[in-house]
């Protein structure tokens, strides 16, 4: 199976909920709030935000998080682009390689680029589609919105390759229940990460990079990294380390395979 239902997060979200709306509208009645019911209100908020932030604890709906295990292969994903420069670096590295990776592009980036998104489908590599735009707060957009972006998106990259993307990654990966409905209206399915590296930051360093991720690269993991910077105007940390972490799966025996190869069965 491609992702698991972790019951526990999910249950104790709807059972503080209950209990937060309880308090809430006891307080609406004129009931004012003691100290345990705010305590319960502060732990509401804490694990809703929770489930905001860690989209594997699957609180809001299911979301792709690893995938099937004991094959030997993993997905390294790549988000925020395409770019025509830094994207090709990542594909020059990969090329020559057994390893295939799934590019989750923006859709204003790959109409602006729609040669460089050929090129990744042509070199056989997955597509899915990280939002429209890099919208900071997509997690708090109405559910239509949600499904109208992400219809854009992939008419951009299907007008680009005739792929039509089926996975979506969140700008940022927050997922809230609107996000999780309008990607559900759209048909698309969530994907989240198993590992990430942080190398999306301005300033961060390739050795802390590669510290990140070294613990991570087991067996049906999911990576997360970049193949461009949101604003393009640096270069993704992960450009420079990608040729040691190629070798570092060749050492582990494990292969890179795009996520249409494991959500094509």
């Amino acid at each position: 199976m491609l992702a698991r239902m972790p019951v526990l997060p999910r249950a104790a979200f709807v059972a503080s909920s209950a209990g937060a709306s309880t308090i809430l509208a006891r307080t609406a009645l004129g009931h004012p709030p003691g100290w345990l019911e705010l305590g319960t209100l502060f732990g509401w908020f804490a694990l809703s935000t929770t489930g905001v932030f860690f989209p594997s604890l699957e609180m809001y709906g299911s979301i792709v998080s690893r995938g099937p295990q004991g094959r030997g292969q993993v997905a390294l994903t790549f988000d925020d682009g395409p770019h025509p420069e830094t994207t090709r670096a990542v594909l020059e590295a990969l090329s020559g390689t057994a390893h295939r990776a799934t590019f989750f592009v923006l859709g204003d980036k790959a109409r602006r680029h729609p040669d460089v998104v050929r090129e990744i489908h042509e070199a056989g590599h997955s597509l899915g589609v990280h939002g429209d735009f890099h919208d900071r707060l997509h997690s708090f957009r109405h559910p239509t919105r949600v499904r109208r972006e992400l219809e854009a998106a992939r008419a951009s990259v299907e007008r680009a390759t005739g792929v039509r993307p089926r996975i979506f990654r969140p700008p940022l990966g927050h997922t809230t229940p609107l996000t999780v409905f309008g990607a559900r209206r759209a048909g698309m399915t969530i994907v989240g990460w198993s590992a990430r590296a942080y190398d999306g930051l301005r300033g961060s360093r390739p050795e802390d990079v590669l510290a990140r991720l070294r613990p991570g690269l087991t067996d049906g993991a999911i990576v997360l990294l970049h193949d461009a910077a949101e604003r393009d105007d640096f270069t993704p940390a992960s450009i420079p380390v990608l040729p040691t972490l190629l070798h570092w799966l060749d050492e582990r025996g494990l292969t890179s395979v795009g996520l249409d190869t494991w959500f094509g069965e």
